[in-house]
């Protein structure tokens, strides 16, 4: 139940906190490491040299805390990109 004008979509809010290591994790988008296996890809994780590459190139200062960050957001992703509809 809600207003009629709301409608449904995958928006959230990010705290201002997180917008620098969610800004990461979207630059990494195309720099996911897989294999391929006889059900299709399997996504092992992040490259994380492009992710130390990215993060110079953004002149990003406390990358420690960022990594800390994406890794976790690397984690929470895995499963769902793995998931498959058999």
């Amino acid at each position: 139940m809600g207003r009629e004008d709301e409608k449904e979509s995958d928006a959230c809010e990010v705290w201002p906190e997180n917008l620098p290591a969610l800004e990461l994790f979207l630059g990494l988008a195309t720099q996911w490491r897989a294999v391929a296996g006889m059900r299709g890809l399997i996504y092992l994780g992040l490259d994380y040299a492009a992710t130390e590459a990215l993060m110079r190139a953004r002149r990003l200062r406390d990358r420690e805390r960022l990594f800390d960050d994406l890794r976790a957001m690397e984690r929470a992703a895995l499963p769902g990109m793995n998931a498959r509809d058999d």
